[in-house]
């Protein structure tokens, strides 16, 4: 079984080398590339707590001159990568959440107090859920710091093009609405749509499986959780039934 990778990188070497670990061939071929943006200043007001809701989020934090004024307090995170990377730059209180931005609120709710100060959410600009709209809805003030952007790719790297073009890819794996939509506008683009339609892809989320549209693939799946982990356990569950 043959995957394509289409995250950002460090994130995509990163997978490739999971999925090759299990015995699985894969190619990568990012389908945005992050910028980072970070961020100077948070203005007034005591801060409670800070949300992240990715990993990206992060890795921005960890160049962001505030960094050390936040150390100490309790942070949301999205999932359990985020969560873990948090920790591994110095946080303790690190909460984890469920894996998408629009489960978080329960866990924000149960753990923080709209009179206790303000929350900061470090995030992309491109969100799939209005997390700050949710917390406001309860009474939270909520700053949202757009600290990095993801480009999107014109194009399928070279290799994997090819790959694609020559019935090569078994599945792909895709991470968000925005990877699904880039997906979906090269496989048009390069004039792969019969090529791409046996490919079956492997959706961290309802929402990723739902931006595929209009480009109709046979096979699509969705993790039972959207986590990376329930990611790789899909794929491998399918390169074992290729096997059999």
């Amino acid at each position: 079984m043959r995957v394509l990778v289409t995250r950002p990188e460090p994130d995509a070497s990163l997978t490739k080398a999971a999925l090759e670990a299990a015995g699985i061939e894969a190619i990568v071929s990012p389908l945005m590339t992050i910028s980072f943006e970070p961020v100077e200043d948070l203005g007034p007001g005591h801060v409670q707590a800070i949300i992240v809701t990715s990993r990206n989020a992060v890795r921005s934090l960890a160049k962001s001159p505030v960094l050390q004024g936040l150390i100490n307090l309790p942070v949301f995170a999205v999932g359990p990568r985020s969560a873990r990377d948090a920790h591994d730059l110095g946080f303790h209180g690190v909460m984890e959440g469920p894996g998408t931005a629009s489960e978080l609120p329960a866990l924000i709710f149960s753990h923080s107090d709209p009179a206790g100060g303000k929350l900061v959410h470090f995030a992309g600009y491109k969100l799939a859920f209005d997390l700050e709209g949710a917390l406001k809805e309860r009474g939270f003030q909520v700053q949202t710091e757009r600290c990095y952007h993801a480009q999107s790719a014109e194009q399928f790297m070279p290799a994997a093009e090819d790959a694609l073009r020559s019935g090569q890819i078994d599945a792909v794996v895709l991470m968000s609405p925005e990877a699904s939509r880039t997906y979906a506008r090269l496989i048009g683009s390069s004039g792969l749509e019969a090529k791409a339609a046996d490919v079956a892809c492997i959706c961290i989320s309802k929402s990723t499986a739902d931006a595929l549209e209009p480009f109709k693939p046979k096979s699509v799946n969705v993790a039972e959780r959207a986590n990376l982990e329930e990611v790789l356990a899909l794929v491998n569950r399918m390169a074992e039934q290729s096997r059999s």
